[in-house]
């Protein structure tokens, strides 16, 4: 075990009582989203999208990106904490928002690992102002509203025709699901594609003792020295390459996050 997974499993040993670290619910809803991204910020003219999912039962919801959606297949989550190579996505973690607690779980597991770590956040991190305008998205009539999150400000079309207070990402909280969210200078567009109801229900269960519980700064910090050096973020004995191809490799990893340099959440 590597001593940062040390670390930060014994200054976080108290998340082993915390009385919510079994989740369990049965989905009701599926709702996709296309979300167009400008992580380059060299590159504003060059978006990239991705399909994301939001699940949707009576007490929890997950938001996590299409590819590992797939990859992991939502009726086993909870327990193998396996991601398959193929999963070729930009965004590996996946939300959960509990109702009954109104607490949001931020999980990530490290690619290839089994290291998985969350945080906890509560879910009213919006302070949403609602105008009366109005407009049509794929038949439903939604209703603007603006907020600011992580030095951004987002403007976001929810529908009160479908009543559920959810949306993509870390979003909710508004009288109606978020069907459209992008922030002014659309960096980050969240875009509806369609809602599906899911019939028998899918039964969906986590069990958080899997996880190392951590702070948000400490979990970023974490993803950016795996993705600096993958090679020695392992620590691998088994896991050879010559010092010409590490520092190959090195370069590259190093050109990559440079570019990656425009996140959702800019603080």
């Amino acid at each position: 075990m590597k001593t940062l997974y040390l670390f930060l499993f014994f200054t976080s040993i108290n998340f082993i009582g915390f009385s919510q670290n079994k989740l369990k619910d049965e989905f009701n809803y599926k709702i996709t989203y296309n979300l167009t991204y400008k992580l380059d910020s060299t590159s504003l003219d060059k978006p990239k999208s991705e399909l994301m999912i939001l699940y949707l039962g009576d007490n929890l919801s997950i938001f996590s990106s299409r590819a590992k959606t797939l990859a992991n297949p939502i009726v086993i989550r909870g327990n193998s904490g396996h991601t398959s190579r193929f999963a070729l996505t930009k965004f590996h973690y996946e939300i959960l928002k509990d109702n009954r607690t109104d607490k949001l779980y931020y999980t990530l597991q490290i690619p290839k690992m089994q290291d998985q770590f969350y945080y906890i956040q509560d879910k009213g991190l919006f302070n949403w102002k609602i105008s009366e305008e109005t407009k049509i998205i794929k038949g439903y009539k939604v209703q603007k509203a603006t907020t600011s999150f992580a030095e951004r400000d987002y403007i976001a079309w929810f529908s009160p025709e479908i009543p559920i207070a959810e949306g993509p990402y870390k979003f909710n909280g508004l009288p109606g699901l978020i069907l459209e969210i992008s922030d002014t200078d659309n960096d980050y567009v969240f875009e509806f594609i369609g809602l599906e109801k899911i019939t028998p229900k899918l039964p969906y269960k986590i069990n958080l003792k899997q996880y190392v519980k951590t702070e948000k700064e400490e979990l970023l910090d974490l993803w950016h020295r795996y993705r600096s050096d993958p090679f020695t973020y392992a620590n691998n004995p088994n896991m050879k390459i010559s010092p010409e191809n590490h520092k190959k490799y090195l370069k590259y990893w190093t050109e990559m996050l440079n570019k990656e340099n425009n996140p959702l959440e800019l603080k």
